[in-house]
């Protein structure tokens, strides 16, 4: 119930402790001034409270702590992490661009046709071919 420590049963004590001392004539008039004297305290405690707050808003500590707050909730961390997950994207998207249509791999040639492809480039030899001539027209 109380925010100061004490509970119920050292009210009590301090109640029974009370009237005791003071007498049950004298109380109801000790606790009217004891009540008075927290409303004041409890208005100067207020006031007080806000002339702190009239100067913090003209000293611009509002801003302050609104900047402090905004620097607490950074996270270079996660931050780091975000912009390699993006670079990741970035990454993975370009070289899959490039991976979808791979080249085919040329097919293994058969013995005949490297065969025929040897003949036609020995056909097409420069020398072979003037050879040749120079054979065919020595025999003529």
């Amino acid at each position: 119930m109380f925010d100061f420590g004490i509970g119920y049963t050292e009210l009590l004590v301090i109640a029974v402790v009370a009237i005791i001392v003071i007498g049950p004539k004298d109380l109801p008039r000790v606790l009217r001034a004891l009540g008075r004297m927290t409303a004041k305290l409890r208005g100067m405690a207020r006031e007080f409270q806000g002339h702190l707050d009239a100067a913090m808003r003209e000293t611009g500590f509002e801003d302050v702590k609104r900047d402090l707050q905004s620097i607490k909730s950074i996270n270079p961390v996660a931050d780091v992490a975000e912009d390699f997950r993006k670079q990741d994207d970035d990454f993975k998207k370009y070289f899959s661009d490039i991976g979808e249509k791979p080249a085919e791999p040329a097919k293994p040639a058969d013995a005949a046709e490297l065969k025929t492809e040897a003949k036609a480039a020995d056909d097409n030899d420069f020398d072979k071919y003037f050879s040749k001539a120079k054979v065919d027209s020595t025999h003529s």
